[in-house]
């Protein structure tokens, strides 16, 4: 009778055993795309259906701390809008720019870089940091025709001196005019968006 219950027992715990096992997943897109944020290529997808046909001008401007904002390109071209609208990030060859891209599914974008600029980071003293972080702004309807409509918010961190670190965290989505908290914070950042035209 006890040989029956500990082999009955032994079966148990050879079952249970064979029940926790790590099987091999196929990667998922989802899987892809936190690789790639991890590596710092972020993509920020608008919906443009009700826009479709018309024309949008790529904007962008450049904040730094007790400046006036400047408009980083300078001068105005438009591009055919589809559906989608992607502006997107991506690390450059070397530390001090970044690319940045608009791309529409109605067959019109460019890629482009912005300078950064570098900030104090207590782990290498000696040497310049380029840290910058994206958040997507908060949006607003009606959208007004030929109006800038801010999208994406590139900043860089800043050091806080009374907790000797680095940082760039708060506010996970940006009011359009700019008074979200962490905005008091970021010494330099881009405000990328669009003004859509007929």
């Amino acid at each position: 009778m006890k040989k029956a219950i500990i082999t009955a027992l032994l079966a148990l715990v050879a079952l249970t055993g064979q029940a926790q096992e790590i099987r091999t997943n196929e990667p998922t897109l989802d899987d892809y795309r936190q690789l790639l944020n991890a590596k710092g290529y972020i993509a920020y997808s608008f919906d443009m259906k009700d826009f479709k046909g018309k024309q949008y001008e790529p904007v962008v401007m450049e904040y730094v701390k007790g400046e006036d904002p400047k408009d980083v390109l300078g001068f105005s071209f438009s591009f055919p809008l589809g559906e989608k609208l992607v502006i997107g990030f991506a690390p450059s060859s070397n530390d001090s720019t970044y690319v940045y891209s608009y791309q529409s599914d109605g067959g019109g974008g460019f890629n482009a870089t912005l300078k950064l600029q570098p900030i104090f980071a207590p782990e290498m003293p000696s040497k310049q940091a380029y840290r910058y972080e994206s958040r997507p702004f908060e949006l607003i309807s009606p959208v007004e025709m030929e109006k800038f409509i801010p999208l994406v918010l590139f900043g860089s961190y800043w050091y806080e001196q009374e907790t000797g670190v680095s940082r760039f965290c708060g506010d996970k989505l940006i009011n359009p005019d700019l008074s979200s908290d962490i905005i008091k914070s970021i010494p330099h950042f881009y405000v990328l968006g669009i003004k859509i035209t007929s």
